[in-house]
């Protein structure tokens, strides 16, 4: 009998493999991060193709050696197209998803991973400011990890981002950033990611330069 898994997953990375498959990471309540493929009709290659931010319903099947699942059904519920018509909106919701691919696996509560991740992608589909909710979801994951930030990565912060990353954290998120503030809000954001990088055992992807 085939071992078949229904759940509710979020796509946080996809890209081809071979000329038939579509190899794809992405984030379960219960399961977590996990990898799987999915075959690709040649006829119709974008029925019922995953794309990236999706929540969907699917079902994920067990290969006979049991280390590969294969994606054998899935329906989209939520398609997050909004993202991908900004630049800046794709490429922070890519990188705050690749972090999550990157890490994921090694983090012990799905669930509360899952509900930060969906909220976060709810806030890039909104058009809301993509770089304060990059920072605000950071923020949060490492919170919600254990990791001292508020006690260390605020210390390390120059006397003028404090106030300004204060206030970020404690309103609403804009739907834009004032021309003027925006080379503080990446030097808030560089540090944040380096923090990261320098004090904790998560791994930065390699799309996020510093």
């Amino acid at each position: 009998m085939k071992s078949l898994t229904h759940s509710t997953g979020l796509i946080l990375r996809t890209a081809p493999s071979g000329e038939s498959f579509l190899k794809i990471e992405l984030l379960c309540p219960e399961q977590g991060v996990c990898f799987c493929l999915k075959r690709i009709s040649k006829k119709n290659p974008l029925k019922e193709r995953p794309d990236l931010f999706d929540t969907a319903e699917l079902n994920l099947e067990a290969s006979k050696q049991g280390s590969l699942q294969f994606l054998t059904d899935y329906r989209v519920t939520l398609r997050r197209e909004a993202i991908g018509l900004s630049y800046h909106s794709l490429k922070y919701a890519s990188d705050f998803c690749a972090i999550i691919a990157e890490n994921g696996p090694h983090m012990p509560e799905p669930e509360a991973l899952y509900t930060l991740t969906e909220r976060t992608l709810d806030a890039f589909g909104q058009k809301k400011a993509p770089a304060i909710i990059f920072l605000k979801a950071l923020y949060v994951l490492l919170k919600d990890e254990g990791y001292p930030i508020k006690e260390t990565w605020w210390q390390t912060l120059s006397a003028d981002l404090k106030p300004f990353v204060r206030e970020l954290l404690k309103e609403p998120t804009p739907a834009q950033i004032d021309a003027e503030v925006r080379p503080q809000m990446e030097r808030s954001i560089q540090s944040l990611c380096r923090w990261l990088r320098n004090e904790t055992d998560l791994r930065l992807p390699n799309s996020i330069s510093l």
